[in-house]
């Protein structure tokens, strides 16, 4: 009787793990890139079924408003009575408002929406093209000479557009409304001159920083998701991988673009 030989171990090689990771992160960079372009094609010449794109803007904006609002709300309280009572401490009192203002519509609203939507809406995206690619639906589109792109990507992207401004708004307003109460509790600032400091703070500029990420961000949801979603094969497993993949390289995308744009747009008051 022979023995059998015990199976060997691998030994794990950091710089081969780095090096297939920098592989899949290119790859897909380059779907994502390809993608984009595809869908701003059909974006412009307007072939995109706007009844799909209002079905999508339902299930992306009003279906997203409860948990943005739970997040805001909380997050706009914690960083109102940190600020508050920091500033009361240096007798700052007055300048409340215009901070907490300044953070939530450059930062906190664009980064609140982002996240939460990243979280619910692109999960379920990644994970409805993964099972259609796994159970083939995709290639039937394909045979029917329907582009999934146009079918599929396009009315998101429209949808997503229209919304995350739409979220990103809500969420500044819902944070300024935490911030005025803790402001009033915490720090004993009126209602007036909290919304007074915000004036004199807020700039025309600041709004169009707002905007254009909750655009960035938009876009970087929907095409991760999208692009994840549409090259991946195998089977159920695999829809839970997607997903995560999704969601991870999503969140980092809009942290790593939120900073960019924050550095690039920074200018002294």
């Amino acid at each position: 009787m022979t023995a059998s030989t015990p199976p060997q171990n691998k030994v794990f090689n950091p710089l081969l793990f780095m090096e297939a990771q920098c592989g899949i992160g290119i790859s897909l960079l380059g779907q994502v890139l390809i993608m984009l372009w595809q869908t701003v094609g059909y974006l412009v010449r307007g072939q995109v079924d706007r009844a799909e794109t209002f079905r999508q803007a339902y299930m992306i904006g009003v279906k997203s408003l409860s948990v943005v609002s739970i997040t805001a709300l909380c997050t706009g309280f914690a960083m109102s009575l940190q600020i508050s009572r920091e500033l009361v401490t240096f007798g700052a009192d007055t300048s409340i408002g215009g901070v907490v203002a300044l953070a939530l519509i450059r930062e906190i609203g664009p980064i609140t929406a982002g996240v939460m939507v990243a979280g619910r809406v692109g999960s379920s995206i990644a994970a409805e093209l993964t099972t259609m690619m796994v159970t083939e639906q995709i290639d039937a589109l394909k045979v029917m000479r329907v582009d999934p792109v146009k079918f599929l990507v396009g009315p998101r992207y429209a949808a997503a557009l229209l919304m995350m401004p739409v979220l990103s708004t809500y969420a500044m307003f819902v944070g300024l409304l935490a911030g005025i109460i803790i402001a009033k509790s915490a720090a004993n600032v009126s209602p007036d001159t909290f919304l007074d400091s915000v004036k004199m703070t807020i700039l025309d500029r600041d709004f169009s920083v707002h905007y254009l990420k909750s655009l960035i961000n938009a876009t970087l949801i929907i095409m991760f998701s999208c692009a994840i979603g549409l090259s991946t094969r195998g089977g159920a497993e695999d829809v839970g991988i997607a997903t995560t993949r999704a969601i991870v390289w999503t969140m980092i995308s809009i942290f790593i673009f939120n900073y960019v744009v924050t550095a690039l747009t920074y200018a002294p008051r």
